[in-house]
């Protein structure tokens, strides 16, 4: 469920990735927004996570999902501030709601929502919630400024800081890319679908072997299927690797700035020679497509001289 946030929220995805499969749940979570307009959609992803760790009927699943969505998952309680801010009554209404047991599963979860807006009295009440945890409530806060929380709710929270919004670098992107017409002006989670899709194709490169190289083609043409999106697939592709050698180099770099870790495990499987060579094998690729040749051999060659370059 958390899947199409691995590119852009790496940290996010993999520590709450970590907490289901182990099955260790912290009993608070501080969701730093960070101005980032997805957080409430990761919070909501990681609450179906919670509520269907154990289960293995999709049929169920499924319902519990629809249910969280529609506001009418008994085990699910959110709070948002009644007018500008949180009252001690809300908190002390929760308290006396998450007395009891859970009905529907192992877990019940409360979300409150601008945790960063309660005075004295609220916070105290939250801190007395915090300092008490009950082993089947999972807390969820969340805050658009983190410095207005009490340092000692921070200090019993497992805090979650999302990377900013970036919809400003993919369109700087794509506009130093070799688009056509047809892409000059696609919506923003358009060019950032295609952006976390070369990234992924990019991960899977530099971590596989020789023996997937059916499924790393397979993943390519299911992705990019016309002649237009693999030209600026391949153009992100040498931009990235541009990006890999400012950033080896202490360069700024202007791009990509949310996935150093991508960054960094590129950096370390490769050092500058391998990269610009790696970059040349692209460069011919972008160059045979624009002179119109066979898409898919295109796109096998480009796939086996970059694997010859990884694992010579």
């Amino acid at each position: 469920m958390l899947d199409r946030y691995k590119i852009g929220q790496p940290l996010v995805y993999t520590m709450l990735n970590n907490a289901i499969d182990s099955d260790k749940l912290s009993h608070a979570y501080l969701f730093d927004a960070n101005g980032n307009d997805e957080v409430y959609d990761i919070i909501y992803s990681f609450v179906k996570m919670i509520f269907c760790r154990n289960i293995s009927d999709k049929k169920k699943i499924n319902n519990i999902c629809k249910r969280i969505d529609d506001s009418n998952y008994i085990d699910l309680k959110i709070i948002e501030p009644d007018g500008l801010w949180l009252k001690k009554e809300q908190i002390l209404d929760l308290q006396s709601e998450f007395s009891k047991k859970a009905i529907e599963g192992d877990k019940k979860v409360y979300i409150i929502k601008s945790a960063d807006k309660m005075n004295t009295q609220t916070a105290n009440s939250i801190l007395k919630f915090l300092e008490e945890p009950v082993d089947d409530i999972v807390a969820i806060l969340v805050v658009d400024n983190i410095n207005l929380v009490l340092p000692t709710i921070l200090s019993r929270c497992q805090i979650v800081k999302l990377n900013k919004n970036r919809k400003d670098d993919f369109s700087s992107i794509f506009s130093f890319l070799d688009c056509s017409q047809k892409y000059k002006n696609i919506e923003l989670e358009t060019q950032k679908r295609i952006i976390e899709d070369v990234l992924e194709f990019i991960m899977y490169i530099e971590n596989n072997n020789l023996d997937t190289l059916i499924y790393i083609k397979k993943y390519w043409h299911n992705k990019f299927k016309d002649r237009d999106l693999n030209i600026i697939a391949v153009d992100l592709m040498i931009n990235f690797y541009y990006t890999v050698i400012k950033y080896i180099s202490n360069i700024n770099i202007d791009f990509f700035c949310d996935n150093k870790d991508i960054l960094k495990m590129v950096a370390d499987k490769n050092d500058i020679m391998r990269l610009v060579n790696k970059i040349e094998v692209l460069d011919n690729i972008k160059s045979n497509l624009k002179r119109n040749s066979n898409i898919g051999l295109s796109i096998d060659k480009m796939v086996i001289d970059m694997c010859g370059e990884i694992y010579d």
